[in-house]
């Protein structure tokens, strides 16, 4: 079976949904076997973006076909599909009647998502927030901590409460884009737009003698703003993603935190509602003045509690499964904590029917586990730096909070492999232990 034949399998298992280009270049390299590395240097694609895309990818995969799906495992998962041309019921647990409808773990939730734990005040806080005059939010936290499920969240409040709302993903911005930052803050005026159903009017509003940021501030103001009769909430997801390019960065940041001190005081200004997204600490030195990390409403995004935990299980009716209290699931709080991207992929498998809870904790810190491929990417992550790496480790194999390298703490802690405690780290959960305790020597740096 060659990969064009594959694609048109994957093309089908997917529909009504298309694939993009980009998803259709990573598919079929990674049938061929290629690794990320070598796909970003033959089509000039970030290796990073490559990898998103990949795993959303697997994942919508996994979720049609209810087996686990990976860059490893594409090719053959596709072909025992091709041969059989669908699977049985009982395979999927999507199709399953006592299942229901439930989404493979690893995507956002969107608004109104049966699966979504409020965790509050922080919704509250946000949403009252979006109703004061040039509010700013700011929401940190780890990958995987459900920084954009509390994004749409949010924004659907927002949109019921009768404002515009704009989410831009900072990820979706090619390389190209962002090697200037006239280029750069062109395509982030016509993302809003888009999303607004406005045509770009550059020629109009953009101005080449007053500079990048001047011109980017009018356009925003005058086309956007002066002409909306309602606030307009614009979200900024994923901008640590600019952090790898720091003079787009300083200057994009800079214009935000302006935004915000116009809006304290100008009329047209006032209607702008800004939210930040972004993990852990930016290693970017902006002068305090000039950052928009200072200013606003933090939210931290926390693990979730006993309490969250015990409404997370009810939605996924693991009752029907033989798990009716929250004692019952002790064992894996114990290596996973209140993790929610990692409680959520528990759960949809024990919901499933297909693991128990005794294999899963059996198998939760080896490769065949089902966080198999979640700490293979954190391995891999890890191989790349030798001095992060070693950092790691000193965590890993001491049993009291560390003192880390500032640069390498706040790296760790966007992967979501340890916690903070002012200066000292500790290791996120359990489950990081079990499974890099054992590590090969030989990948350990």
């Amino acid at each position: 079976m060659n990969s064009q034949e594959s694609l048109e399998a994957v093309r089908k298992i997917l529909a009504p949904s298309t694939l993009s280009y980009i998803e259709e270049i990573v598919l079929l390299h990674s049938l061929e076997g290629r690794l990320y590395r070598e796909i970003a240097q033959e089509i000039g694609y970030e290796e990073g973006y490559l990898k998103d895309i990949g795993s959303r990818l697997w994942l919508s995969l996994s979720q049609e076909l209810g087996r686990e799906v990976t860059k490893k495992t594409i090719r053959l998962i596709v072909a025992d599909y091709c041969a059989d041309k669908s699977l049985p019921a009982t395979q999927s647990p999507l199709t399953d009647p006592v299942f229901g409808k439930i989404d493979f773990p690893g995507h956002p939730l969107p608004f109104g998502s049966a699966l979504y734990v409020p965790r509050s005040p922080l919704e509250n806080l946000a949403i009252e927030s979006l109703h004061h005059s040039g509010s700013l939010i700011r929401i940190k936290a780890p990958k995987r901590m459900g920084k954009t499920s509390l994004i749409n969240h949010v924004m659907g409040n927002a949109h019921q409460a009768g404002m515009q709302t704009v989410v831009v993903d900072m990820r979706q911005a090619d390389p190209s884009v962002l090697e200037d930052l006239d280029h750069f803050l062109r395509w982030f005026c016509w993302v809003i737009g888009q999303q607004l159903n406005l045509s770009p009017k550059f020629d109009k509003y953009w101005f080449a003698s007053a500079g990048s940021k001047l011109s980017c501030t009018t356009y925003v103001q005058e086309y956007f703003l002066r002409q909306s009769q309602v606030p307009i909430a614009i979200a900024i997801d994923t901008v640590h993603h600019l952090v790898e390019y720091p003079d787009i960065a300083k200057n994009f940041f800079a214009m935000l935190r302006s935004w915000y001190e116009q809006s304290r005081v100008r009329e047209d200004w006032q209607k702008l509602r800004l939210i930040i997204a972004h993990v852990a600490e930016l290693d970017l030195q902006l002068p305090s003045h000039q950052s928009p990390f200072n200013v606003g409403l933090p939210l931290d995004l926390p693990w979730l509690t006993p309490t969250q935990v015990n409404d997370l299980a009810a939605r996924y009716k693991l009752h029907q499964v033989g798990i009716c209290d929250f004692g019952t699931l002790q064992p894996l709080l114990d290596v996973v904590g209140g993790h929610p991207y990692l409680l959520q992929l528990a759960f949809y498998w024990l919901r499933s029917g297909h693991v128990s809870l005794a294999q899963l904790l059996q198998e939760a810190g080896t490769d065949k586990g089902i966080y198999g491929e979640h700490l293979r990417c954190l391995g891999r992550d890890l191989e790349r730096d030798d001095t992060l790496m070693t950092a790691f480790q000193q965590v890993l194999f001491t049993p009291k909070p560390t003192p880390l390298n500032a640069k390498m703490a706040y790296r760790l802690e966007d992967m979501g492999l340890v916690r903070m405690h002012g200066f000292k780290a500790s290791l996120q959960c359990e489950l990081y232990r079990q499974y890099f305790g054992a590590y090969p020597e030989s990948q350990r740096g």
